[in-house]
């Protein structure tokens, strides 16, 4: 077993540097360091498991192809600190894709909910403006439903501006005075 605080460095000399034995050694003395290490940032017990024995089989499988410049200790605590600010990064992500999403679920239902209470007032307004007298349907018909202005209105309806402003004004307070009693 490699002795605690030694120096472990690749051999550079050597392509079989970390074979089984070598490994199990390494894994024997640093996995409960790591893990304590990973767990104090993560704190996640299951997750930091994860991540420490990731390190150890990435070391593992890519053992000839790396070139270890440092303490193996070093390295290790490395590589964890970079699957660390993975993890955080990944789960930030999805903590936003997830208020997205949430946000994006709450607008649609908004907007189904505007468009229900719109049509409803819409039909509401409807039949009210049904119970307005002639004149001042017409008027109000004119005004909001075709966007014409009160001249406009008084030219096509062969009436006095007066008349049609007087004839728009009863409409909107009869409409009015019915919405606020029907507290919509």
């Amino acid at each position: 077993m490699v002795k605690k605080n030694t120096l472990f460095f690749q051999d550079k000399d050597s392509s079989d540097w970390l074979d089984e034995k070598r490994f199990n050694e390494l894994f024997a003395e640093y996995w409960r360091k790591l893990f304590g290490f990973c767990r104090h940032h993560v704190r996640d017990t299951e997750v930091s498991k994860e991540i420490v024995q990731q390190v150890f089989l990435s070391l593992w499988e890519r053992r000839k192809q790396l070139d270890i410049k440092v303490n193996i200790g070093h390295y290790l605590f490395g590589a964890v600190r970079l699957c660390i600010a993975h993890h955080f990064r990944e789960e930030s992500y999805r903590q936003d894709k997830l208020a997205c999403n949430s946000r994006d679920s709450c607008d649609i239902t908004n907007n189904t909910e505007e468009t229900i209470h719109f049509e409803d007032l819409n039909r509401y307004i409807e039949s009210l403006v049904v119970k307005l007298p002639c004149r001042c349907r017409q008027v109000y018909t004119l005004s909001r439903n075709n966007g014409l202005t009160i001249p406009e209105i008084a030219n096509e309806l062969d009436i006095s501006v007066k008349t049609t402003e007087a004839h728009l004004t009863k409409a909107l307070k009869f409409l009015r005075t019915k919405i606020e009693l029907k507290e919509i």
